[in-house]
């Protein structure tokens, strides 16, 4: 069944991802769910548009290029994905954002798809929005163009607004990370971005060149040659033809290392949204491990619920009547409330520090050190009562 990696993460934010909208009106998107309430939701690609951004701003991840891309399809139906040279090569695997979270190619017959190994759920608010909204209006400007062009208007506009914890999941399938299946039929057409840019598959077959164990594909378009190799960071597991179709199998040695960074960028996530940064890092996590053995989640067994603090206070008065000093004491009781969060199912023991400590327990995971289990971990900030269930 292999060994996979859950994260159910709640963080705090606000206002994250919005809609379409209408006119000067920004809405955010909601959904609405089973009590009839709406809730705001950062949907997956954002997320993982997060994610990578926050990986590549710290040197975790490496982005494909813009020549690494490319545009297939007709008119305005032409879509953008990687380039079908960077799928031959098998270079593919060295780009988290292909290997981790999946890809459709469509320039090569059979289609080439990678489900991703790393799936991510929205996060939806933990609270219903209340329809809360600013209107803004970009007065400062529009003050500095009058004094040049007399009367000017400034342009208005609303946004919805919604500061919450937000929950969602990950989960990593260990096992797919670093490796894929490339599928080509010989004698079809890939193409390379271009109408101009088709060429046959002659043949897939390791390069008699050297020893290394590299692919080389030959293509042929008239009398033209093209060859691409296989890349030199990627080794050939398989290379298999049945019946004019080639299945290839590529690997990556990196896997540890990949996702120990993917990781440290959910430990460490940040949006930059309408000139914001909003800092998504856990302010709660379950971190399930689980090796040849079906997995869970704890998304809903996550409540946000109010803990009611109460404090007591005396007030004291003083007044005068004639010669008389009159002292009146009034006791008072104040109920304050604040967020609490209720998990059911979690052993007691298994929590974790920091961010160190997560880290660790991921690596020692998939290194073979520690087997199945379940951990918590939350800033100092956050109250939780673990609850047993029989």
């Amino acid at each position: 069944m292999g060994k996979y990696i859950v994260m159910d993460v709640v963080f705090k934010a606000s206002s994250l991802n919005y809609d379409q909208g209408s006119g000067n009106y920004q809405e955010l998107k909601k959904i609405t769910r089973w009590n009839g309430k709406q809730y705001t939701f950062v949907s997956r690609y954002a997320l993982r548009y997060s994610l990578l951004e926050t990986g590549k701003e710290n040197g975790w991840i490496q982005i494909a290029k813009g020549e690494n891309l490319q545009l297939h399809g007709q008119a305005e139906n032409k879509v953008i994905q990687p380039s079908s040279e960077l799928l031959l090569s098998g270079g593919l695997l060295k780009y988290p954002e292909f290997d981790m979270f999946g890809y459709l190619i469509t320039s090569t017959k059979p289609q080439n798809f990678r489900e991703a190994p790393v799936k991510i759920s929205p996060a939806i608010s933990m609270t219903p929005y209340n329809y809360d909204a600013l209107f803004n209006a970009n007065i400062g400007m529009a003050n500095r163009m009058r004094k040049i062009k007399g009367d000017m208007s400034p342009n208005p506009f609303t946004s919805e607004e919604h500061e919450t914890f937000y929950q969602y999941s990950i989960v990593i399938d260990v096992d797919s990370v670093g490796k894929l299946d490339l599928y080509l039929k010989k004698g079809e057409e890939v193409d390379f971005g271009e109408a101009s840019e088709k060429w046959k598959l002659e043949n897939a077959e390791p390069d008699k060149s050297d020893n290394t164990g590299k692919l080389k594909f030959t293509l042929k378009k008239n009398k033209k040659v093209k060859i691409i190799e296989s890349d030199k960071e990627v080794k050939v597991e398989g290379n298999h033809e049945n019946e004019g179709i080639y299945h290839i199998v590529y690997s990556i040695s990196d896997r540890e290392e990949k996702i120990k960074n993917l990781i440290k960028c959910i430990m460490n996530l940040h949006r930059s949204i309408k000139g914001r940064d909003e800092d998504l890092s856990p302010k709660l996590l379950v971190l399930g491990f689980y090796e040849n053995k079906p997995y869970k989640t704890f998304k809903d067994r996550i409540e946000l619920v109010d803990e009611i603090s109460e404090e007591s206070i005396d007030e004291i008065t003083e007044t005068t009547e004639g010669s008389k000093k009159i002292v009146k004491v009034v006791h008072k009781t104040i109920k304050q409330t604040r967020p609490k969060f209720r998990i059911g199912g979690l052993d007691k023991n298994n929590n974790l520090k920091d961010e160190n400590d997560v880290v660790t327990k991921v690596e020692e995971f998939l290194k073979g050190k520690n087997k199945s289990g379940v951990y918590l971990y939350k800033i100092p900030e956050i109250e939780v009562e673990k609850k047993t269930q029989n």
